[in-house]
């Protein structure tokens, strides 16, 4: 091997990439935006939903209650629904999602326009905080007391849970994609054919773009964790060199893959043709969007076959729970990948020599 051509090859492709803007913008500037609009769409907390409180309970629990409502932010309530009938018909019209009827006994019983899990979800954890708040008034308490939890927050909201999800996303899509069509376009304009007739084996080829787009993955992950912390708040209670390192050892291995997926196509249409059944798996199988847990069984082990499933646990683990090294979690998505990446790598200068 012969790290002189590497270094030439990897040269004349960062100049190639650097005088393409078009290319070198998407390559920086769509993550940002991808990162950016996900955060934004994505795992906030829904706000404006009308609420109906029918009060016809006897003490001044009900009145508590309501005022604690009225001060969520997440809440509108309405007090002017005179029974539950009344208020079952509203949300039946679509102009409430919930009525609480507060019953002489003091018993709650809400009424939920179930269509939408998360904002049954936002009306059920405001109700339950304002009743929590209201006993705790009158000297009382629920029978049920949540500690302080071992990791995250006492209240924690979606996003933080899809953060590391989605920055896990983002580094393997686009390293993925930049390796699979720059490398097919060299093929197909013959750019290819000229670097093996000066006697350049195809591992060096391989290498030669991964070092040149390395310093694009650089700066991908770089704006990626940084809209993730000061653009969302997003803690990062672990160490942040290492979060770094594992989003990198993350591209490798998409952009090794990528030069593999590049080998099998002629041309930069059957390259994203090749990238589109990769990319949805990655995408609803490794607890991105959603737990591995509530997977089926039977599909669980080809989401551990993925390295984005270990290096989205790991992010979280590093990220909320502040784990290191030292946490089997997060050195077995090091080891994962790395094994991934030298596999795919391997793959790929095999099937690019058979080709060539």
């Amino acid at each position: 091997m012969n790290f002189a051509r590497i270094h030439a090859i990897a040269a004349r492709k960062f100049a190639s990439l650097r005088r393409d803007k078009r290319t070198f913008g998407f390559i920086v500037i769509m993550p940002a935006i991808q990162i950016v609009l996900m955060g934004i769409a994505i795992g906030q907390v829904p706000t404006g939903l009308d609420i109906a409180i029918i009060n016809d309970g006897a003490t001044g629990m009900g009145a508590i209650i309501t005022d604690h409502l009225m001060d969520s932010e997440s809440l509108v309530v309405h007090a002017d629904y005179g029974s539950v009938a009344e208020a079952r018909d509203g949300i039946e019209a679509g102009d409430i999602w919930a009525a609480l009827h507060i019953t002489p006994d003091g018993t709650l019983e809400l009424h939920l326009d179930n269509s939408n899990q998360q904002v049954s979800a936002t009306i059920l954890v405001e109700v339950r905080n304002a009743m929590t708040a209201a006993l705790e008034e009158q000297g009382d308490a629920l029978p049920l007391a949540v500690a302080q939890p071992v990791y995250g927050e006492r209240d924690p909201a979606f996003i933080d849970f899809l953060a590391p999800g989605i920055m896990t996303m983002v580094c393997f899509m686009f390293s993925l994609i930049l390796t699979t069509m720059a490398f097919v376009g060299e093929r197909y304009d013959g750019t290819l054919d000229r670097v093996f007739a000066a006697g350049t084996l195809p591992v060096e080829v391989l290498l030669g773009h991964l070092a040149a787009f390395s310093t694009v993955l650089i700066g991908q992950v770089t704006v990626v964790i940084l809209i993730a912390v000061y653009g969302f708040d997003i803690p990062i209670n672990g160490s942040l060199p290492l979060l770094f390192l594992l989003a990198l050892l993350l591209g490798w291995s998409a952009m090794c893959f990528g030069l593999f997926i590049s080998t099998k196509a002629r041309s930069e249409f059957q390259a994203m043709q090749l990238n589109m059944p990769v990319m949805f798996p990655v995408m609803l199988l490794s607890g991105i969007l959603w737990p591995v847990q509530a997977l089926p069984g039977w599909v669980q082990p080809i989401s551990w076959a993925l390295p984005s499933t270990w290096t989205a646990e790991a992010f979280r683990s590093i990220m909320i729970r502040g784990w290191g090294l030292e946490h089997s979690e997060v050195a077995t998505a090091f080891a994962f990948n790395l094994l991934f990446a030298l596999l795919a790598l391997a793959v790929a200068a095999r099937s690019l020599k058979v080709r060539d």
